[in-house]
């Protein structure tokens, strides 16, 4: 299912509304979708390398956005949706501890954890169950899903065809890479909250 979802994505990356595709799984990204923007990103700057900060800027805008949705699961629809989201990506045991750090270093780890593989949602999710201050979980967020997000640019802005035929000639490798990328970042979830 991940490769068909991945398959769809990659087609979507070239097509005229591959702006919408982009900001649609940016903003889905940070409350539950499994799958990152990144390879989107990849492919919609590698063909406009002129557009690479809009599409930057785009991605972030929509995954901050979707960032006070995985905010607002957590501070009113815990029970019903947070909950499962948790279950599904197997995280419900660190939740608490997630919880208790963000409490005592709400800004630094959501820094940290936005530009990390370790799963935005599940920060979203956690920062609005123990109710983070607003400004700090917007700004936090904006800081740190733009630095990401323009970073990747400003890399395939510079080595974009490479990184295209790389997607098509390997692609089964490169959804590996995004799937082991996610599975990391759940590791260091578990290792170091």
């Amino acid at each position: 299912m991940t490769e068909k979802i991945y398959d769809w994505m990659m087609k979507k990356a070239e097509s005229k509304n591959a702006v919408w595709l982009l900001a649609f799984i940016s903003f889905i990204e940070s409350s539950f979708f499994p799958l990152p923007p990144d390879p989107v990103l990849a492919v919609v700057v590698a063909k406009k390398k002129d557009k690479a900060f809009y599409y930057a800027g785009i991605c972030a805008l929509a995954s901050v956005l979707g960032g006070f949705l995985g905010y607002y699961i957590g501070y009113a629809f815990f029970e019903l949706i947070g909950s499962k989201i948790l279950i599904f990506y197997g995280q419900t045991e660190k939740f608490k501890d997630i919880v208790v750090t963000l409490n005592k270093w709400a800004f630094w780890i959501i820094c940290v954890k936005g530009v990390t593989p370790i799963p935005y949602k599940i920060v979203t999710i956690a920062s609005g169950f123990a109710k983070i201050d607003l400004y700090t979980f917007a700004s936090a967020s904006l800081i740190t899903r733009a630095s990401r997000f323009v970073l990747l640019s400003l890399v395939c802005r510079k080595f974009g065809v490479d990184i295209l035929e790389f997607i098509e000639k390997h692609k089964k490798t490169a959804l590996s890479l995004i799937i082991v990328s996610v599975i990391i970042g759940f590791l260091l979830v578990k290792l170091f909250i």
